[in-house]
């Protein structure tokens, strides 16, 4: 992990305590942020996770905690902020913004068996039912609105050439008006906790916006429902039946799944892509995009029926034994 903000215990004690917890008994760094840095402290009774947001502005990380008290209000299983008793929500230090979360307890799972699909689903369709606040942006962060910024530069890149016709597919398969909801977007096996087979917590919700239902799910699809072909049509089902005994989707989000899951890998690979060649360049991590992709064209070249049938109401006992 690069640590942007490389802080002495007392610095950490001093920030800990504007947040009135206690007493801190350890300290530690958490390995695998991108653009933050956390730490792991611990009082007498309970631990926490402390993070400077390097890349965020203040009104950002606001909303970001004002989304996840929202949550938790509504009963989502996601992370609890630590609001100060006479501060704001989020501190300041050396003008980067601050934020506490109670410390989650469970693992970071490699892949998803057996009810984990259906746990992981209903929650999502809790997610989904809740109203969205007004804070939250009405466009998804790497969505289609933000192509133009790698379709319109020089680069050069073959990328360009296959991004615009992914965008042109997209144009022609989603239509305008589609149910919308609070969704979280980037619902990848690292942003679950789960401990053993019980789903425990989704976690960061910095992508959350007001957008289509769907995508969330084409989104899951793509970073839950994997195998090495492709996607798992096995592990879809079971992720969609679980959604579909909450909410059950209208016929048009049935018939444009399939290209909900296109969009995912696309803008993922976009993400990646405009990151590392365009506004980090980092020539280490400029095939990063490849992997989704790829992904992307496995999926645009699977026929529509195996999407449509991921509705049929079955369960059979061999899908239930291989996920088991």
């Amino acid at each position: 992990m690069a640590l942007y903000n490389c802080l002495d215990r007392s610095a950490v004690e001093g920030l800990t305590r504007r947040f009135g917890i206690g007493d801190i008994t350890d300290i530690s760094v958490i390995d695998g942020g991108h653009e933050n840095t956390s730490y792991c402290v611990e009082t007498n009774s309970a631990r926490y996770v402390l993070t400077i947001c390097d890349q965020q502005s203040l009104k950002e990380v606001t909303n970001l905690a004002n989304l996840l008290v929202y949550l938790t209000d509504h009963g989502i299983r996601t992370s609890r902020v630590v609001v100060p008793p006479k501060e704001p929500i989020v501190i300041l230090h050396n003008e980067k913004p601050v934020i506490l979360k109670h410390y989650i307890d469970g693992d970071i799972t490699a892949d998803l068996t057996g009810n984990l699909f259906v746990q992981l689903a209903e929650e999502m369709a809790r997610l989904h039912e809740i109203s969205a606040p007004s804070y939250l942006p009405k466009s998804f962060p790497y969505g289609r609105s933000y192509f133009p910024e790698v379709i319109n530069s020089n680069l050069g890149h073959a990328y360009i050439d296959w991004l615009s016709e992914k965008n042109s597919y997209l144009q022609q398969r989603i239509p305008q008006h589609l149910p919308m909801a609070l969704i979280h977007g980037d619902v990848f096996l690292d942003n679950m906790i789960v401990q053993g087979d019980q789903f425990i917590a989704i976690i960061d919700f910095e992508q959350a916006c007001h957008y289509y239902r769907c995508f969330d799910l084409g989104m899951a699809i793509v970073g839950v429902c994997r195998d090495r072909e492709g996607i798992s049509f096995e592990k879809a089902g079971r992720f969609i039946r679980g959604y579909q005994k909450e909410i059950t989707l209208q016929s048009i989000e049935r018939e444009t799944l399939k290209a909900f899951a296109v969009y995912a890998a696309v803008a993922t690979s976009f993400w990646h892509f405009r990151h590392h060649h365009l506004r980090t360049p980092e020539p280490r991590l400029y095939d990063k995009h490849v992997e989704m992709q790829t992904l992307a064209d496995i999926i645009a070249k699977y026929p529509d029926s195996r999407f449509t049938e991921l509705f049929a109401e079955k369960t059979t006992a061999a899908t239930s034994g291989e996920l088991a």
